[in-house]
């Protein structure tokens, strides 16, 4: 099974050579660090952090500002309503006309934004500079039970070879006249193509299994990828678990 995922770009950087298990171990410590911060200041230096280690791994900017901006969109919806919805003082609410803005809610949209953004950035640093099969060898390394590691990269593969598989059939029925109408006809066709995905699943993941079994498998994670210690790999998590301490420090501060 391969896992050769072409929607990362090519890309050579100082993140791209660290040790996968150093990187993945540094990044992972960074986002649980910026998910546990209760202050904006803090919550914007996360996310100064985060650009910081995007502007090193010299990935495209147009690449990543695309995935970016959908997912600053998309909690940037839910947090659009917070100064409206968060109660206040007098002295912290500003009125226009009818409108009374909460000074505590435009904060907390703020630092939700600036959190939610950070992560972001940081997974996609982690994702984009290593390859997936090395992502999971590190995670395995690192004493991930290879149980677990083993469903990750099925998911990971399968959930893209199903969503082809989805594409597929929706470009069938629309060679063959299909349009999406509010009518029983489209509500029965929606339901015969949800069953056949899953029932084609299914024997596809009857099949996987017995293909693993023939090979030999034995529940073991294994990769040919291997991995070597630098300096430049202490360094980095040196420096970036240093830098998350300082920030949920400061933050604990500001409390």
């Amino acid at each position: 099974m391969t896992l050769v995922l072409d929607f990362f770009p090519s890309a050579d950087s100082p993140i791209h050579r660290l040790d996968a298990r150093w990187k993945l171990a540094g990044i992972l410590l960074a986002v649980a660090g910026t998910a546990v911060l209760q202050t904006l200041p803090a919550a914007t230096g996360a996310l100064l952090v985060a650009v910081i280690l995007l502007t090193i791994s010299r990935l495209p900017a147009r690449w990543c500002l695309t995935r970016i901006g959908t997912v600053v969109l998309f909690v940037g919806f839910f947090a659009l309503f917070l100064p409206f919805a968060v109660s206040a003082s007098e002295g912290e609410t500003w009125r226009i006309g009818p409108l009374a803005i909460s000074l505590p809610g435009l904060v907390l949209a703020l630092r939700l934004l600036a959190k939610a953004t950070a992560i972001l950035t940081l997974m996609l640093v982690l994702l984009a500079t290593t390859p997936l099969e090395a992502t999971f060898k590190a995670a395995h390394a690192l004493h991930v039970p290879g149980l677990l590691v083993q469903l990750a990269m099925l998911t990971v593969r399968y959930t893209f070879l199903f969503a082809g598989e989805l594409t597929r059939m929706r470009v069938a029925l629309r060679v063959r006249g299909y349009r999406n109408r509010i009518s029983r006809h489209s509500y029965r066709t929606i339901g015969h193509l949800a069953g056949t995905l899953l029932v084609r699943g299914y024997e596809r993941a009857e099949r996987v299994g017995q293909a693993m079994r023939c090979r030999g498998f034995d529940g073991q994670f294994r990769s040919v990828t291997e991995f070597r210690t630098s300096v430049a790999d202490v360094f980095f998590f040196a420096t970036l678990v240093g830098a998350t301490s300082a920030l949920v420090g400061c933050d604990w501060w500001l409390l």
